[in-house]
């Protein structure tokens, strides 16, 4: 027994002279992959580096003596006077090409690239400044929307009335016999959420010149106007020139450009929506905003 118990602690040594090697190589190895790792990353990095940069067009750049590398500036001429209201994608001319189905005419239609136009839209003639928020809200230049037409027959209705060289917005419409102001009070007392900031943003649909939503930006509450281009066609432009937010569009048959939850509220006032056809489509494109 004092044998094999004398042999057994001679042999121990050779055991833990093995385990030293194999240790290393280990090491040696885990190092290796990393070096390895981190030239392959770099190579690949390189290499979509030089994808990205090859798009660039040698003719839209110049090189410098310092070697800065600048862009050309390209310049457009002036569209013809008669295209001071075009908007490409919603132009009246075109509306003939598409059915009249559901309205979907009015939707956006962009014509496509040999039919566009390179030209920069023309002010209307004597166009001034904007006005600045808040005064923008009541008033605007009367040459920056040029429209009398509105003035006449809206003028029982109050939408606007024309004064000298601007347009007043007096809070009238066909739904605000009151006054908008008194209107918005009224929704109020039926919504809560409007007085303790649960309803931050809105949409307006068939927006008029915009005095809901002027209304509500004083309460706190951030509004889009929104209206197609129809026989009130420059409604959206009343809203702009005001300083409210606005889009030209419709509720028909396209989702309009704005992700889920952008609003807490929408708000129709004699917008002619069918909202119980067509399977409550509509309403469901609403409710997706919501």
């Amino acid at each position: 027994m004092k044998f094999k118990d004398e042999n057994k602690s001679e042999r121990r040594p050779e055991k833990s002279s093995r385990v030293v090697p194999i240790g290393i190589m280990f090491v040696v190895l885990c190092g290796l992959s990393f070096y390895l790792g981190g030239i392959y990353g770099s190579e690949k990095n390189k290499i979509s580096v030089e994808q990205v940069s090859k798009p660039v067009d040698n003719r839209d750049v110049e090189q410098t003596g310092s070697g800065a590398i600048q862009v050309k500036s390209v310049s457009f001429p002036e569209c013809s006077a008669d295209l001071q209201d075009y908007t490409p994608c919603t132009d009246p001319k075109r509306w003939m090409k598409y059915g009249r189905h559901r309205l979907t005419f009015m939707e956006r239609h962009c014509p496509p690239v040999f039919d566009r136009k390179e030209c920069l839209i023309p002010p209307p003639d004597g166009y001034k400044e904007p006005i600045r928020w808040p005064k923008s809200r009541d008033e605007c230049w009367y040459r920056n929307v040029p429209y009398d037409w509105i003035n006449k027959q809206k003028s029982n209705q109050h939408w606007l009335r024309k004064e000298g060289e601007k347009f007043y917005f007096p809070g009238g419409g066909t739904m605000f016999p009151n006054g908008v102001s008194a209107y918005v009070d009224l929704m109020q007392n039926l919504i809560p959420g409007m007085k303790d900031g649960t309803v931050r943003t809105a949409i307006d649909t068939g927006c008029g010149v915009a005095s809901w939503g002027g209304d509500l930006l004083d309460r706190g509450i951030l509004t889009v106007s929104l209206a197609p281009r129809d026989n009130h066609e420059a409604q959206v432009q009343f809203a702009l020139e005001r300083g409210i937010p606005a889009i030209l569009g419709i509720i028909s048959t396209q989702r309009l450009p704005f992700p889920s939850n952008s609003f807490d509220m929408a708000h129709c006032s004699r917008c002619l929506i069918p909202w119980t056809e067509f399977g409550t489509f509509s309403y469901l494109l609403t409710q997706v905003m919501l």
